[in-house]
């Protein structure tokens, strides 16, 4: 487990996403995506970081899920699964990993929406610098966010 991945990580929510992208090298970020592209994946990253989510496809199930349940862009985040980069990460999924997925949908949906409506607040989609330099722990605390992991 990563430092980001506990409850109470006392590691700021920039050091988390520096060790986010540290773990998960083969990431796309940067300038080899559209302007639209890097501003989704910069939020959709930050969601995996504070809900302390890994890029297992599980977990990203838990990001999208509390991406659109518990985060102020609710369902509009949709947008950016529908860019082109987004869709390429799709065409990469290989169907046994989606089936055992699939298999898990009658627990981690309820679960993650349950959780996400229980959360003191949703978490700034768009607005979230202001915590950049804030313990994990704090931000989880004061969203009432609960790690997936």
């Amino acid at each position: 487990m990563l430092g980001y991945q506990r409850q109470d990580s006392p590691l700021t929510l920039a050091e988390g996403l520096e060790e986010y992208y540290l773990a998960h090298p083969g990431l796309k970020r940067g300038e080899t995506l559209s302007a639209d592209a890097r501003a989704f994946f910069e939020r959709h990253d930050a969601v995996h970081v504070v809900y302390g989510c890994d890029t297992t496809l599980p977990q990203e199930a838990i990001v999208k899920l509390a991406s659109f349940f518990g985060t102020t862009e609710g369902l509009k985040v949709m947008e950016g699964y529908r860019l082109y980069d987004s869709l390429d990460i799709y065409r990469q999924l290989r169907l046994a990993d989606i089936l055992a997925t699939l298999a898990r949908v009658p627990v981690l949906v309820p679960r993650t929406i349950w959780r996400c409506r229980r959360q003191a607040k949703p978490w700034p989609w768009d607005d979230f610098d202001d915590g950049l330099d804030t313990p994990l722990a704090a931000l989880r605390a004061k969203y009432g966010l609960r790690v997936a992991a």
